[in-house]
């Protein structure tokens, strides 16, 4: 499967050094949620992973299909960044954790745009996304305390620096829907707003219960798409 995504991904980048007709270039941010990340009721155990997400990234749209030019395919690169925390506070021990789980991922999107010119200038589009890591990386610190039963207290700490595998997997696939407000205008900077659902997209890791579940994605992006649209006859 990535071997596959790989070579398709340099294929699609090489034709586009030659597909001079309505190809652009989008580059973005967007917001990575991680569903269902609530993973214990215990008032004295906080963990969060939604806050200071990011996901970074830059594509190429390519129209090469001149039979269905309404199918667009869209190689990109991106690199994504998730904040994952805990701390567990009891009366006779406690610990905390803080990570940082980076990844940069090739992909290929094969969307379908609805083109509603020449009534109105704003497109929509759908479609698939999927995409492999070309690398990933978890860095961070944890440490944990417990009283001993002759005083004092026991304490331990480590730093991490490891493969993100086990968080980010291999691969990712997902459906997207997106609005280009501009799609048609003749601006050269057009903005463009996606939505994104990735299921199991990364492995979290139960600190209280010390269980592994999956847990999909939810994606807000906002990108500039640089390019004109070809006048028609």
């Amino acid at each position: 499967m990535t071997r596959f995504l790989l070579s398709g991904l340099f294929l699609f980048l090489t034709l586009s050094l030659v597909a001079q007709e309505n190809s652009f270039i989008t580059i973005g941010v967007g917001y990575p949620f991680i569903t269902g990340a609530k993973v214990s009721d215990n008032a004295h155990y906080d963990y969060n992973i939604n806050s200071g997400n990011y996901n970074l990234f830059l594509e190429k749209e390519l129209k090469l299909l001149k039979k269905t030019p309404q199918i667009l395919l869209t190689p990109g690169l991106a690199f994504t960044g998730i904040k994952e925390t805990y701390k567990l506070e009891a009366l006779g021990g406690g610990g905390d954790g803080d990570f940082q789980h980076r990844a940069f991922s090739t992909y290929l999107k094969v969307i379908y745009e609805i083109d509603r010119q020449p009534y109105v200038v704003t497109d929509y589009y759908f479609g698939v996304h999927a995409g492999c890591y070309i690398n990933s990386k978890t860095t961070g610190s944890t440490s944990s305390w417990q009283l001993n039963p002759d005083g004092g207290k026991y304490t331990n700490s480590e730093e991490i620096d490891k493969s993100g595998n086990d968080f980010f997997h291999l691969n990712y696939f997902g459906i997207i829907a997106g609005i280009r407000p501009l799609g048609d205008a003749e601006n050269f900077l057009k903005p463009t707003i996606e939505l994104a659902f990735y299921p199991s997209f990364a492995t979290l890791n139960s600190y209280y219960n010390n269980l592994d579940e999956k847990k999909s994605m939810f994606q807000i992006s906002i990108g500039i798409v640089v390019g004109k649209k070809p006048k028609t006859n």
